[in-house]
């Protein structure tokens, strides 16, 4: 197989895994639009990715998430304190870190 190859079956092993239905990030790309698009959204994707791997560059908007208060449905509302943030980040960039999760940890021997 060759490295174009493995990028292509790394990317569809991530895709699958993405759980439909999540909240966008502030891209407004939700991660059902890479899985309906199929191989299309592969072959994009793969492209995208190889250009960040060669440019050492990740997107400006991928860095950018969006913090949203969320109740913990227990004590006053007015207070601060019973609330609890929820990140929302680019289901892109998601992929992007599953991809480089999935190249990294047969390499790195992790010790606790």
């Amino acid at each position: 197989m060759t490295g174009v190859e493995q990028q292509v079956a790394k990317i569809s092993k991530s895709e699958v895994r993405m759980k439909s239905g999540k909240a966008v990030g502030p891209d407004d790309i939700p991660v059902e639009v890479w899985k309906c698009l199929g191989e299309v959204a592969v072959g994009f994707l793969t492209s995208l990715f190889n250009k960040i791997l060669d440019s050492e560059k990740m997107p400006e908007d991928w860095r950018r998430s969006v913090l949203v208060p969320i109740f913990k449905n227990k004590g006053d509302v007015q207070s601060c304190g019973n609330y609890r943030g929820i990140k929302l980040m680019s289901q892109t960039m998601k992929l992007w870190e599953r991809v480089v999760e999935g190249k990294l940890r047969p390499e790195v021997n992790i010790c606790e």
